[in-house]
């Protein structure tokens, strides 16, 4: 899966994504695909697909 950055509305829709899992959206790098999260607290970053498999068991089940 590569995600390309349309810019805003791609940061927004991941920023959704990450408030339903319980996380904080920091920031999206699309040349590496990965994305900056706060959870609990503190800044993690998780591989694109990654974070996107998590959301679909999550929230789509």
């Amino acid at each position: 899966m590569h995600l390309q950055d349309f810019g805003r509305g791609t940061r927004i829709e991941l920023s959704k994504m990450a408030k339903l899992l319980g996380m904080k959206f920091i920031g999206f790098n699309p040349s590496a695909q990965q994305v900056s999260l706060e959870v609990k607290g503190k800044g993690v970053t998780y591989p694109l697909e990654e974070f996107v498999q998590q959301y679909e068991r999550q929230c789509l089940s």
